[in-house]
């Protein structure tokens, strides 16, 4: 576990989320009744835009195909109160990269963040979700010192759209609330496809979790990662994630932990029921990673104030088997968490845009900041309350470090944890804080420039602390020239 900070000069992480929400509003097409939701078309076309403007933080890959795309149109006829749907054409998968092409930092060397949304085709709110979160990034480099650290030592992974035959029927048709992909498999037409979040090798095929009738809503399809759309997430995630951190057999060594190097953070973007869900969901079980899971799961929390839906956790609601969040921690080796936002699956844009964006939004920078260790990171202390100003020449910075603000906070925000003890990770002493100028912590060394912030009532004993420092201008200027 940690307990040594470090300040990034200047900012806020609020300051992350304002790059989103001044964006530009341009006229791309929207998703009828919905002024805030892009439609899949408007969306590629303003991503597309996106990527030419920034063509140094943003890249365009194609990952895979999707049911029609690869398979064709047999076999497809969807009748639905006495409406017969159009059928898409197929599409490509697409992933955005959002990365600083001109780090120091090779690739390889960076931590990697995957971001999935729209898995299931009816939940309208969760691409635009991620949309959000990539103009955040690609807007705020350069300006917020978060995300610009971010994109320098991580690469963000964002999939849009994973369902896309799906959100066709899903935007084209939204009476028909349409969940699944459109394989044809066993059911016909109308109630048709297989569903993407339950058809991954992990626990495939139990149904405590999922259907094996082709005509419900959770059908696991006719085989494990049978489907393209889940084939082209499984095959991007074993590009990405280290291999060396991978199990042998997943299964089996289910109980084993993963520990603490691990490298990598998987979210996937649901919707609805104001909710966090991580490992392990096929049973009201704990993994072996817990600590850092719930970790995880309580700091996530303080942003969005979600109830934690994980296996030991008194919200945990149902079991769910072949599901992404299990597959990525098991058979990849990094931390998952899926989001259920909101509380329709058809959000109102009003709700959407005063709720789910400024709440949500942070968190996943948060996640993003971690990727690169995240069940390391995510068991140390945060700074908080961060401000920094100029006064006679001298720059004066103040903050709050505390070890169990974020993590402790679901103590006061929900019912089901109102009585219980501080968290581990939560009580960990503070021993020191620093602050670096246009250098992150782990690229320091001896002889380099910091400083050390001080502990206000002069001493270290406490898992929170109020730490001053005082930096001279001329100082920092001159070495800020040197970078």
């Amino acid at each position: 576990m940690m307990n040594l900070l470090f300040l990034a000069l200047l900012t806020l992480l609020r300051g992350s989320t304002d790059a989103a929400t001044s964006r530009s509003l341009q006229p791309y097409e929207k998703i009828g009744g919905r002024e805030c939701f892009r439609s899949y078309n408007g969306m590629m076309q303003s991503m597309m835009d996106l990527a030419a403007m920034y063509p140094h933080l943003m890249s365009v890959n194609t990952i895979g195909e999707s049911y029609i795309k690869k398979y064709g149109t047999s076999g497809i006829n969807i009748t639905k109160y006495d409406v017969t749907y159009e059928v898409p054409p197929g599409y490509d998968i697409l992933a955005f990269n959002i990365t600083a092409s001109n780090s120091t930092r090779q690739s390889s060397d960076k931590g990697k963040m995957l971001i999935a949304s729209r898995v299931h085709a009816r939940e309208w709110a969760t691409a635009e979700l991620n949309a959000r979160f990539i103009e955040a990034l690609v807007q705020g480099y350069g300006i917020d010192a978060d995300i610009t650290s971010i994109l320098e030592r991580n690469e963000i992974h964002a999939i849009l759209y994973a369902n896309p035959d799906g959100t066709y029927i899903a935007e084209k048709y939204p009476r028909s609330m349409w969940r699944k992909n459109l394989n044809p498999v066993g059911c016909g037409g109308s109630e048709g496809g297989v569903d993407i979040n339950r058809n991954f090798d992990w626990m495939w095929g139990d149904t405590r979790g999922s259907s094996a009738d082709p005509c419900k809503l959770t059908y696991h399809g006719p085989s494990a990662n049978s489907e393209p759309e889940t084939q082209a997430l499984v095959d991007y995630a074993m590009k990405l994630f280290p291999e060396g951190q991978r199990k042998k057999k997943p299964e089996k060594q289910m109980d084993e932990a993963f520990g603490e190097e691990i490298s990598g953070f998987y979210s996937d973007i649901h919707a609805f029921g104001k909710e966090l869900y991580y490992p392990w969901g096929y049973a009201d079980v704990k993994s072996p990673d817990d600590e850092a899971f719930q970790a995880l799961g309580r700091k996530l929390h303080y942003f969005n104030q979600y109830k934690l839906w994980s296996g030991g956790q008194p919200h945990y609601r149902f079991p769910v088997t072949g599901v992404a969040s299990d597959y990525m921690y098991s058979n990849m080796g990094v931390a998952s968490m899926l989001y259920e936002i909101g509380t329709r699956f058809h959000q109102p844009c009003a709700e959407f845009e005063d709720e789910i964006v400024p709440k949500n939004l942070p968190s996943l920078i948060y996640s993003a900041k971690i990727a690169h260790k995240p069940f390391s990171l995510v068991k140390g202390p945060d700074v908080l309350e961060l401000d920094a100003r100029h006064v006679d020449g001298e720059l004066r910075v103040s903050a709050t470090a505390s070890d169990g603000k974020m993590v402790n906070a679901i103590q006061n925000t929900s019912a089901e944890f109102k009585n219980s003890s501080d968290y581990p990770t939560g009580s960990q002493t503070i021993k020191a804080v620093y602050i670096y100028l246009d250098q992150h912590p782990d690229d320091w060394q001896e002889g380099d420039i910091r400083w050390d912030m001080d502990a206000i009532d002069g001493k270290w004993d406490a898992s929170e602390e109020s730490v001053p420092a005082t930096c001279p201008v001329l100082a920092m200027a001159h070495y800020s020239s040197r970078n």
